[in-house]
């Protein structure tokens, strides 16, 4: 009777140069990049359990790159990765709950790759969780439970997450209100150039709110900011300023 010779997969630092050149092909810019080639690579190394390469794999099938779009196979390899422990992918395998992709809508089991996720302090879980428990909408409401994961996300400087944590203080939702700390989240965002942190935070110059002083110039220079990545109150406020300081001009 024939036999089969069955090549063990390879091992320990074999496993990751295998992962390492992957990866140099998937990202590689102009004609280095072989994305076909990267997929043969990662489904080696992800065969061997290399969870990086399994969450590269359900990234590259979910898109399309280097193979057709095949969202069972995402799900597939994303799930492997995330019942791993691996946080990025139990964050994306908790957005494809979230929005149905390659499994049905079902928000009570994002919610839990999320908490999975956010446990280990990944910034999208923990925005994504502080989002559900701010709406409403894949969790009860609970501001305080939305502040405390927006938090996460807020220190590791996430702007969206900076923004709502300032929104928050802003509008006393999950604590106590607090304008100084309000501007102080609505900064770091808008430092990242969060448009509706630079909106707000052109408002409190304008009023002289959160403890800064009213600032005409820097408040028109936000809102010039956030008027140019598309706000529309930012536009419209820009524009009134300008309208104000041109009636000033004339007498």
């Amino acid at each position: 009777m024939a036999t089969t010779t069955v090549n063990p997969p390879p091992a320990g630092n074999d496993i990751e140069a295998i992962y390492r050149q992957a990866l140099q092909l998937a990202t590689a810019e102009g004609p280095a990049r072989d994305s076909a080639a990267a997929i043969r690579l990662f489904e080696q190394a992800a065969q061997a359990g290399h969870q990086r390469a399994q969450c590269n794999l359900g990234f590259m099938y979910a898109e399309g790159q280097g193979v057709p779009q095949n969202m069972a196979k995402a799900v597939q390899h994303l799930r492997a990765a995330a019942e791993a422990g691996m946080a990025q992918a139990q964050a994306n395998l908790g957005m494809f709950f979230e929005r149905g992709r390659g499994v049905a809508i079902d928000l009570s089991e994002a919610r839990r790759w999320y908490e999975l996720a956010a446990a280990q302090n990944h910034p999208d879980a923990a925005f994504n969780l502080g989002l559900f428990y701010y709406t409403g909408e894949g969790a009860e409401q609970d501001f305080e439970k939305a502040v405390k994961f927006f938090r996460i996300a807020a220190d590791q400087f996430l702007p969206v997450a900076c923004y709502s944590l300032g929104l928050c203080y802003n509008l006393g939702q999950g604590g106590e209100k607090d304008d100084a700390q309000a501007v102080f989240y609505y900064k770091l965002a808008a430092d990242r150039n969060h448009p509706s942190a630079l909106f707000n935070l052109g408002l409190h110059f304008y009023y002289g709110e959160g403890g800064i002083e009213v600032d005409r110039d820097e408040a028109k220079s936000l809102f010039a900011r956030a008027a140019a990545l598309g706000h529309e109150k930012a536009q419209h406020a820009y524009q009134s300023m300008i309208e104000e300081d041109n009636a000033a001009a004339a007498g």
